[in-house]
């Protein structure tokens, strides 16, 4: 006797459909007839005999209120996937789904961090039998949390006469049949069969967004914020919200409202508030002029909005090393609100690891000319347990700096070189300063060397035009 694998046939066909939400194309009303100028005099007999059945008005423009669609498509960050998984029957013979399992599978999470999500599918004691040419379907939702690849990972388990029929030929011929294999087991002498389809999709942000850090006069910040619609469609932005990583409690969503920026740590130039209050005048012969104001700010896919939000607090942009823009948006005809959040790092020229500088005095107004004034630069220690030795010195002008050339003159720095540690956590370059040029005029380019305890490499940080002034005659 020989053994012999049994031949199991593809009886079940496995689909998903994805479940979206209806395109309502009510931007293009269908105009889908035939034309005739109904002012003719050449045509006695018009064509045009009824408008709404001319002009197919009762479609409404409604696309897919009523379709599935087995194409996935894009899907984003902060959606729901949900879809319909069919089994058909595609055999001439009742199949029993036995056992079911569909899992999620995300490719970016290790096994420790829960990258497998079985669903919860619950099947009768006896299975589900499915008739010859039918099918059964199960419905899916997967939030989708992570920018990464999916799988969905489909199996079953099924039972059919036709597998028995099979099994029990071969014994009748004295064949020794393998009772198990990766396509099937034979359990008290009936034979299960294994089914398996995998599909995959990736999940991708629904925003670009770059960021840009403006450091004003040292003591006020901008940060520019450049948002990108990266989807398919139109999305509804309805909150922004930026805060500091480490201080949550610090948002912009608090104080939309308020334009008083030199109270407040964190505060948009132009709030999102003032953006939906702008007017949109529409002109209609019976209402005459009427003002609309818009409550959502909606932006077309590759469509681009600019942020500037203002920060007023040396201390914290000269700290915080992260910051957190909090977006939350709706796709278009869908009113299940999501969040997008997008950390980013703080790039301000005059942020590092080991100090932080602020300038404690310097002219408020006006610089005369060939007046001498004093500039006081504080360095403050970020690493109090560390010895540090700076020590500060003017940059000379580049070759295509020469040819517009405004600085202001450094007379003397007094003490180019200062220590800061735990005893001394803070301390002070002076520099005194004169300009003999009129008009705008700005500080020379500085470089500081840092030389950390007995490290006799330093670390370089060169600071370009940190201040500017309006120089006039004494």
């Amino acid at each position: 006797m020989y053994t012999q694998e049994l031949k199991i046939p593809k009886d079940i066909e496995i689909k998903f459909y994805r479940l979206s939400q209806p395109s309502l194309n009510i931007s293009n009303f269908p105009l889908s007839g035939i034309y005739q100028n109904l002012d003719s005099i050449e045509d006695k007999n018009p064509l045009l005999r009824n408008k709404f059945s001319n002009f197919d008005v009762t479609r409404m423009g409604i696309d897919n209120l009523f379709t599935l669609s087995s194409s996935f498509g894009k899907v984003f960050l902060g959606e729901k996937l949900d879809g319909l998984i069919t089994f058909s029957n595609i055999s001439d013979n009742f199949v029993t789904i036995k056992d079911l399992e569909i899992s999620i599978l995300i490719e970016t999470l290790s096994e420790d961090k829960n990258n497998k999500k079985i669903l919860d599918i619950k099947l009768p004691p006896d299975g589900i039998i499915i008739k010859p040419k039918q099918g059964h379907t199960v419905k899916m939702s997967v939030p989708l949390d992570y920018v990464s690849k999916y799988t969905i990972d489909i199996n079953l388990r099924t039972r059919s006469i036709a597998y028995n029929t099979e099994y029990n030929t071969l014994k009748v011929k004295n064949v020794l049949v393998k009772e198990k294999t990766k396509e099937y087991h034979i359990v008290n002498g009936n034979v299960e069969a294994f089914n398996n389809k995998k599909l995959t999709f990736d999940v991708n942000f629904p925003f670009k967004i770059t960021e840009k850090f403006h450091n004003y006069q040292m003591n006020i910040c901008y940060i520019e914020t450049k948002i990108k619609n990266n989807t398919i469609y139109p999305l509804t932005i309805f909150d922004i919200v930026l805060s500091p990583k480490n201080k949550n409690n610090l948002k912009i969503s608090d104080i939309l409202l308020t334009n008083n920026f030199e109270n407040m740590k964190l505060t948009p130039v132009q709030s999102l508030q003032e953006i939906n209050n702008n007017e949109i005048n529409y002109y209609d012969k019976n209402l005459k002029n009427k003002n609309f104001n818009s409550k959502y700010i909606t932006i077309e896919t590759d469509e681009e909005i600019n942020l500037l939000f203002k920060n007023n607090n040396p201390n914290l942009f000269g700290v915080e090393t992260e910051f957190i823009l909090e977006i939350k948006w709706l796709n278009l005809f869908d009113f299940n609100p999501k969040k997008y959040t997008y950390e980013f790092q703080n790039i301000l020229s005059t942020f590092n690891d080991y100090y932080k500088i602020t300038v404690i005095e310097k002219p408020k107004d006006n610089i005369n000319k060939n007046q001498n004034f004093n500039i006081v630069l504080k360095l403050e220690t970020k690493n109090p347990e560390k010895k540090y030795v700076i020590s500060m010195s003017q940059e000379p002008l580049k070759d295509n700096d020469k040819s517009n050339d405004r600085e202001i003159e450094i007379i003397d720095i007094v003490e180019k070189k200062i220590e800061l540690n735990q005893h001394k956590q803070s301390n002070n370059f002076i520099l005194i300063c004169k300009s003999d040029i009129l008009g705008n005029v700005y500080l020379p380019r500085l470089k500081f060397l840092l030389y950390e305890d007995n490290n006799q490499i330093p670390i370089e940080n060169v600071y370009d035009s940190l201040l500017f002034f309006n120089c006039i005659e004494n």
